[in-house]
């Protein structure tokens, strides 16, 4: 059963990668599927406490490219990140949402390996987003 399983988020994922270049090129596309993650990880609660930080992380970095923010960013990274948003906001992928516990498990294992497998492109992004947040003066 396993080897099924695995068949079948693989399916997920490639379909997740694929839609990720459509949704790439369609900026009204790309937009909703910001505004859709960032409301799931705002509902999400401490089911997400896992992932929270990273999926906020690629959440933040299509934002800043789609807004000409941050632009240094390579196509195939776009492509992983985009493809993982799509991944976690799709509520019937390999693991539905639905059920607890194991719901979001899935979609952490798809987050954790696209910022493990673009750690270097993510680490440039979460330095430029640092150097460029101004500092928090309301102490």
């Amino acid at each position: 059963m396993r080897i099924n399983s695995q068949i079948r988020l693989d399916f997920y994922i490639l379909k997740a990668v694929t839609m990720a270049g459509s949704v790439l090129n369609d900026r009204r596309a790309l937009i909703n599927l910001i505004g859709s993650a960032s409301a799931k990880i705002e509902s999400g609660g401490a089911r997400l406490s896992s992932v929270k930080s990273d999926i906020e992380t690629l959440v933040e970095l299509l934002r800043a490219w789609i807004r000409g923010e941050y632009r240094e960013v390579p196509w195939s990274t776009l492509l992983l990140g985009t493809g993982a948003v799509l991944y976690f906001v799709n509520p019937f992928d390999a693991i539905p949402d639905i059920l607890p516990a194991a719901g979001l498990l899935d979609d952490a294992s798809v987050i954790g390996f696209v910022v493990a497998s673009a750690k270097n492109d993510i680490e440039k992004f979460r330095n430029h987003k640092a150097d460029t947040t101004p500092p928090d003066t309301t102490d």
